[in-house]
């Protein structure tokens, strides 16, 4: 392997590890992991909220022509499992997570002059 190859590899490497140290460290993460520890502390509410986010994410990736409805219902039937504060600060703590995974994978596409048009057709 050319020595310019596997230099900026370990640039990329390095990069990466500096990255992921940085988002260990990020507020949202934290929180996050946070409230993971608290939810583990109770017998079973991990599983009811996997189960929900398995649930949602089905939903919202079905592409359903009646998604609103399908979305009413979803809310209506956890409605008492959702006023729980672990879980609403689990699910928001993992929605910040994840915004934050979606900004940094956008920066990197953007920056480096990947063609994204074809998702807006």
């Amino acid at each position: 392997m050319d020595e310019r190859v596997r230099d900026e590899r370990s640039d990329i490497q390095t990069a990466l590890e500096q990255l992921t140290a940085a988002m260990k460290n990020s507020e949202e993460y934290v929180r996050f992991k946070r409230a993971e520890a608290k939810v583990a502390e109770f017998s079973g509410l991990q599983q009811r909220i996997d189960e929900f986010r398995k649930n949602w994410y089905a939903l919202q990736s079905s592409g359903a022509p009646d998604l609103f409805e399908q979305i009413d219902q979803v809310e209506e039937n956890n409605m008492d499992f959702r006023e729980n504060p672990y879980v609403q600060e689990f699910l928001a703590s993992e929605l910040a997570l994840c915004r934050m995974f979606q900004q940094v994978n956008w920066t990197i596409m953007q920056n480096l002059d990947f063609d994204t048009d074809f998702l807006r057709g």
